[in-house]
Formats: C-alpha cells, structure tokens, sequence
C-alpha cells in the first residue's frame, strides 16, 4: 500500500500520518516536523504568563541544585523521573537515606520558562490518557456547529492537558521536595569504576564508606540545572556520586527503518504524537496493539472523520498476540467498525511519497 495522504500517521509502536484540515494528503518530504510549538509552547505561555511574570526573567525554580550539595556523597542517585524514578527516590528518602533524582525532559517545547517539566513524573501514556478524557469532555461536532475554527477547537483541547499536566509534574516536585530528594535535570551517564572521575571519588569519600570494598558509583550529567552559590548556572559538566544507582530510564517507541520519522511532518510514533499541533482531518494508524486502537477512538471521538488502521496480518492473529480473549475482540473490532474506523487487513505500507513542507502551495 502507498501513503500518499494528508494524513496522520501513528507507526510502531503504533504511527501515524496525519493531513491537515481541510487539506490533500501526503507523507515524506524535507520538512520540520510541523508546528510542535502549537500544542505546548503557546499554550504554556498563554496558560504560565501570570505565574512567570512572578519569577525574575529566565529564572528557574525546577530541576535546579547548588553544585555544593552535589559536590556531597548521596546515599542513591536515581535516573529517571518517571513513576518508577520518583517512587525510588522517595522510598530511599523514607529509609532515611539521601537522594538524587536526575532527569532529562523528554521534549524541550514541554519544558516551561520555571524549568517545570510538563511530562516529568508522569507515565509513558499521560498524554494519550489526558487527550482521551478531553475527547470525552469536548463536544467537537457542537463546536464545529457554532461556526468554531479547527485551531480553536485544538487549542481548547490541548489547554486543558497542559493545565493536567502542570498539575501532576508540579505534586510530583513537591513530593520530592517534601521529602528532601534533590531534583536535577540535565542528561546523565553512568560511569565505568575504572573511570578517573570515579576513582578520584572514591579516594575522596573513602572515609565516608562503611567499607570502601564496596565502592561508590560516579554519574557525569551534562546540560544540567547546576548552580553555583550565587544562583548562576553552570556551564561545565558535573559529577555526581552515591553508593548506589537505581536506573529507571523507561521505555521508548521502536522506530523502524525505512520510515521517515524526520523528514516528515506528519509521521508520529507513540512518543512524538505529544507533540501534534493541529487536529488532523484524517489519521492511518500502522498496528493494531493497544496503543494503535486507544488513539483510533480518541481521534474518532474527537471527529476525526478518516480514521484507519493497517493491520499487517488479520484481526484474530493481532488479538491472540496481545492476549485478548476473541469475544472481547470481536465486539471491539465491532464497536471500532461501527463508530467509523476503518480496519484493514492484511495490508502493509511499501511506500511514502513527497509532502509538502507547511505552508507552501500545495500543502
């Protein structure tokens, strides 16, 4: 099958080709990814302008540490700030021990001007799980009724994800800081015990260590939110060392090759669909797991009127795959088929033709 559609792509684990309302469709081309800033930096500013007007200009409260506190042995340093992350840092906390957690936003458009991290302390799937309780709440077809535009209609959607998650990643940061978990962002990496930075560690906090057989742990975090006593960031990378290290990075979609993920502005994968700035006219979604049928019926439900899915093999090899007893299969396939999805079988995608980069002519 070719994709040559102004469509929304969800590939694996689940992708998607999106079109532009009101729009032909089609899906590679040299272009930036479309309008990433449209669902989250606009309506961060429009939704923190209040909030960051309190703030000296270009300060940051979030994910910020004094570099002499990370200068000190930690008990744990936790990588990671994830549900998983966030929960180890404060069970060492609660043991009575001392904790780091170092995290590196996943997108920087979802970082806000304070350092507040929309996806931090969330799950994989807080987007998808927000945007579906917004397809439930907003009724599109009565907004469309009423003669409202697309972008308002998105723009009402996305503001009321954001403001969920501004409510999680902040308790989540105050949970730690009740806890009294140091919160740094920045990209960290574990060093080798042979490693300089980590043997000159050792040597320094030997007479820290119940028994120094046991060794410490270095991590190096590079663009991080260190500090020095003044409040200035730090341009130099710095190290951080603990007894222990608890890696709770998560997971990330498989993109496979042949794709073109970064040529196209209207390929998403499971992870960069939080970043779709637009409510797209027709979604085919490549892969019938759980991700790919629990973003068909939020786009149905949120009036997208094409919405297919490509199944590479048939119905029932899927659902056995995924463990689903088939008379809960069929009746979803049923209740998909029956709200407007298209499934197809048997059907593979070979090709991705040319499309436009926004805003040009014929895009």
């Amino acid at each position: 099958m070719k994709l040559a559609s102004y469509t929304l792509s969800l590939l694996p684990l689940a992708a998607a080709w999106t079109a532009l309302p009101g729009q032909k469709s089609s899906v590679l081309g040299r272009a930036p990814r479309h309008s990433t800033s449209t669902l989250l930096k606009s309506t961060i500013e429009a939704e923190t302008i209040e909030e960051t007007a309190e703030t000296a200009a270009g300060s940051k409260t979030f994910g910020v540490v004094n570099t002499r506190k990370l200068s000190e042995l930690y008990d744990l340093v936790v990588i990671g700030g994830g549900p998983a992350g966030v929960a180890g840092a404060i069970k060492a906390a609660q043991m009575g021990r001392r904790a780091i957690l170092i995290d590196k936003p996943k997108f920087e458009a979802g970082v806000l001007p304070n350092g507040l991290d929309l996806f931090f302390g969330g799950p994989t799937g807080l987007f998808s799980k927000a945007l579906r309780d917004a397809a439930k709440e907003t009724n599109v077809a009565a907004m469309r009724a009423q003669h409202m535009d697309n972008d308002v209609i998105w723009k009402q959607i996305t503001n009321s994800i954001v403001k969920l998650a501004m409510r999680n990643s902040e308790g989540q940061c105050r949970t730690l800081q009740t806890y009294g978990v140091d919160y740094l962002q920045g990209s960290a990496q574990l060093l080798g015990e042979e490693d300089p930075a980590n043997v000159a560690a050792l040597r320094k906090f030997a007479d820290d260590l119940d028994d120094p057989e046991d060794g410490i742990r270095t991590v190096e975090v590079t663009n991080s939110g260190a500090v020095d006593d003044n409040g200035v960031p730090t341009t130099d990378n710095v190290v951080v060392s603990a007894l222990k290290v608890l890696v709770a990075t998560g997971s990330k979609s498989t993109r496979l090759r042949g794709i073109p993920f970064e040529e196209s502005h209207r390929i998403f994968d499971s992870d960069t669909i939080n970043l779709l700035g637009y409510l797209p006219r027709s979604v085919t979604i490549s892969g019938l797991g759980i991700i790919g049928i629990e973003f068909a019926n939020i786009f149905n439900a949120l009036g997208v009127k094409d919405v297919t899915i490509l199944v590479r093999g048939d119905v029932e090899t899927s659902a056995k795959k995924l463990g689903m007893d088939m008379d809960v299969a069929n009746v979803l396939m049923k209740l998909l088929t029956e709200s407007g999805v298209k499934i197809r079988e048997a059907t593979t995608v070979e090709e991705f033709s040319y499309v436009p980069p926004p805003g040009a002519d014929d895009e």
